[in-house]
Parts: structure tokens; C-alpha cells; sequence
């Protein structure tokens, strides 16, 4: 199946969580061509609700913030891919609230007691293309897949030295294996996609229909020791090509939640269109 189409409408809804203060080596450095990447996320309301990593969220607190800056202004912002006759834009958008939704778990749950490494983001903006979920299908070994996000963070973007890529990156897989087991709610499954830095909060879909079957959230890190001269040391931490995620009846859980029904965007908010209309 040609998965050209699928994927086009799955890309506009992929998003970059982006420092909004680069910490510069002097007052007279430029700023760099594209803005730090800090993870992915991707649009499930299209009144400005993006789904991404509780890990993610809780990096934001680690980012630079200019002494000058109050608390409650985030330090990051959510940037906005958007494909014009131009080409790509790219629009920061403010982030309005943050929140992390455990939601009620399945009576027989096998994952992390603290539960599935979610959290929702609002930002200002309205008219955005939100996925769609699979979440009629069962998981099953061998299921071809999808992911699409920023591995790498903003590496990726500028490896040559310069700003070379203004997209995610598309990776093909299949679901390697049910987390504890086959059942009616796994608490995640694993893929056979590497993934690295900032693909944290990347969409996995179904190949052939192109709809959510969940949200990567980890990689199995691989480390060995050798021996040169009976001395043993220890080689670098290195990704591998089992990653892991969440299954999206915990998102489509969010989605039901009393707290994110209540999210309303103020009177002013703007759609995507008329901020990249503004910005011309």
C-alpha cells in the first residue's frame, strides 16, 4: 500500500517542543538557525491539544530561563509545522497549561505503578489537524508500523552545519512484542525502530491506515564492559532498536477526561493561518 497520502495528513499534526531562550556564549553570538529541540508531540484536539511524554514535560523545568523571565512564562515553546506555497513554516506557539493525566487503569495492569508516561499540552492556537485513533484493533506481534518524530532533536535538522531538514523523520517497523503479554490491555508493546533524543512523544501508527496506536515513550539502552590487559572498562550507553510504547486507549482516556473538557482557548486565540498571516 502507498503510505505517501496517509502520512501527509499524520505530518501536520507532529510537533517540536522548542526552547524559547537560547543560552548564547556571549551578547554577540547569533542565535542558532533553529531552536534547541527538546521532544515531540503531536495535536489530538484541534483547539490546541497536544499529547506528549511526562518525561518531556518534566524536562521544561531544566530549561534555560533568563534570570529576567517570570515563573510562570514556560520556557519553551511549541513549534508548528505547516506546508505553504512557499514551503514549510514554522511557527512557535505559546504554551497556555500543562497537565498529566494518570487516568483510571485497567483492573489488571502490569506497568509502572505511577502509570503511562503521559502528559497533555494547550497552547494558543485553534484550527489545528488533530490524528486519528486505531483504537479498535488488537496489538499483535508482527503488525506493521510507523513513527514519526525529531530523533536527534535539532541534530538531526542542522548535521551538515546548516539547517538542512524542516521535518520530522519517518521510520518503518512492526510491533515486536505485547508488554506483559497478549491481552485485552497491555500496559505498552515494543517496535523495531531505533529511537534516540527527542523522539520522546512520537506518534506510532497503523502502516496501512495511518491512524494512532500509540505514543513512544523509551528505548532499551545497551552497555558492555571489555577487558584490555585484565583492566575492564565500560563502552558508551547506546540506544538499540527496541523502543517503547504506550498503548493510545490511555490518550483516547485523556482525551475523555473531566480536567481536559474543561480547557477552553481565551476569546483572542488565533488560528495557525492568521498567525502565519500576521507573521508575513
Amino acid at each position: 500500500m502507498n503510505f505517501v497520502n496517509p502520512y501527509k495528513r499524520i505530518k501536520k499534526s507532529i510537533v517540536a517542543f522548542t526552547q524559547k531562550y537560547e543560552k548564547l556564549p556571549n551578547k554577540n553570538a547569533p542565535p542558532p538557525e533553529f531552536p534547541t529541540i527538546i521532544g515531540t508531540g503531536f495535536v489530538i484536539r484541534e483547539d490546541g491539544i497536544i499529547v506528549t511524554n511526562n518525561h518531556v514535560v518534566e524536562a521544561f523545568a531544566t530549561i534555560f530561563r533568563p534570570p529576567d523571565v517570570l515563573q510562570h512564562d514556560y520556557p519553551v515553546h511549541v513549534m508548528i509545522f505547516k506546508e505553504t506555497e512557499a514551503g514549510i513554516s514554522y511557527t512557535p506557539v505559546e504554551i497556555l497549561n500543562i497537565g498529566t493525566i494518570r487516568g483510571s487503569l485497567p483492573k489488571v495492569y502490569y506497568g509502572p505503578k505511577e502509570g503511562p508516561d503521559l502528559a497533555f499540552v494547550q497552547v494558543k492556537v485553534r484550527g489545528l489537524s488533530p490524528v486519528k485513533f486505531e483504537d479498535g484493533i488488537v496489538l499483535e506481534e508482527g503488525l506493521e508500523v510507523g513513527t514519526s518524530g525529531f530523533p536527534m532533536g535539532t541534530v538531526a535538522l542542522t548535521a551538515p552545519g546548516w539547517l538542512h531538514q524542516v521535518t520530522p523523520t519517518l521510520q518503518k517497523g512492526i510491533i515486536s512484542s505485547i508488554l506483559p503479554f497478549p491481552c485485552k490491555y497491555p500496559h505498552g508493546f515494543t517496535i523495531n525502530v531505533m529511537a534516540q533524543g527527542g523522539a520522546s512523544g512520537s506518534p506510532v501508527f497503523q502502516w496501512e491506515s495511518g491512524k494512532v496506536l500509540g505514543i513512544l515513550y523509551a528505548s532499551l539502552k545497551d552497555s558492555c564492559c571489555f577487558a584490555i590487559n585484565n583492566n575492564y572498562y565500560s563502552a558508551p550507553i547506546l540506544p538499540t532498536n527496541i523502543s517503547y510504547v504506550v498503548p493510545s486507549y490511555y490518550i483516547t482516556k485523556i482525551l475523555e477526561s473531566n480536567e481536559l473538557k474543561k480547557l477552553k482557548l481565551p476569546p483572542d486565540t488565533k488560528s495557525l493561518d492568521e498567525i502565519i498571516g500576521n507573521e508575513k
